[in-house]
């Protein structure tokens, strides 16, 4: 009985290594999966952010166009020299501001598509260190298992030694 009593806390230890070892590696691929969760929350806000932006920009761009088409119905209805030139240098302003903001909606635009790239990047890597935490906590509910399993076979033994002498 003592060998036997030996032989089981042997494998007791062995199961309590096992079990701390895949513990660890699960912690592990939790503080691997922290940084790449933030960066992806970070990632949404500023897609939020730049969809805003692009929308407010879309909106000026319409304002924009339509001041210059009412600066042309003025300015075919203007009497003079000076309410032309007014209405030119107007016309000049408002057409600088719609090349730059739409040239702003590119860029946007280019950054929202590379940041939905990196989101897309980062949702592969979540994937696939949420299936390997999977894969060891699964282990590690097997290795309970087959504890629980040792444990009450010990204890059928134990009855039964008992029950013998």
């Amino acid at each position: 009985m003592e060998n036997f009593v030996n032989e089981f806390e042997g494998s007791v230890r062995k199961f309590k290594k096992l079990l701390e070892k895949e513990q660890k590696k699960v912690e592990e691929i939790e503080k691997e999966l922290a940084p790449i969760k933030n960066r992806l929350q970070e990632i949404e806000t500023e897609l939020l952010s730049i969809q805003r932006e692009i929308k407010e920009n879309e909106a000026r761009i319409r304002e924009i166009k339509n001041h210059l088409n009412r600066i042309m119905k003025k300015t075919l209805e203007a009497q003079t020299d000076r309410e032309i030139e007014m209405l030119e240098r107007d016309r000049q302003r408002l057409l600088k501001e719609l090349d730059d903001r739409k040239k702003l909606i590119e860029e946007l635009k280019e950054k929202y598509h590379n940041l939905v790239l990196e989101e897309n990047d980062l949702v592969v890597k979540e994937e696939e260190l949420e299936e390997k935490k999977l894969l060891h906590e699964e282990r590690i509910k097997k290795l309970i298992r087959r504890l629980e399993n040792a444990m009450k076979s010990l204890q059928r033994d134990i009855d039964r030694y008992k029950a013998t002498s």
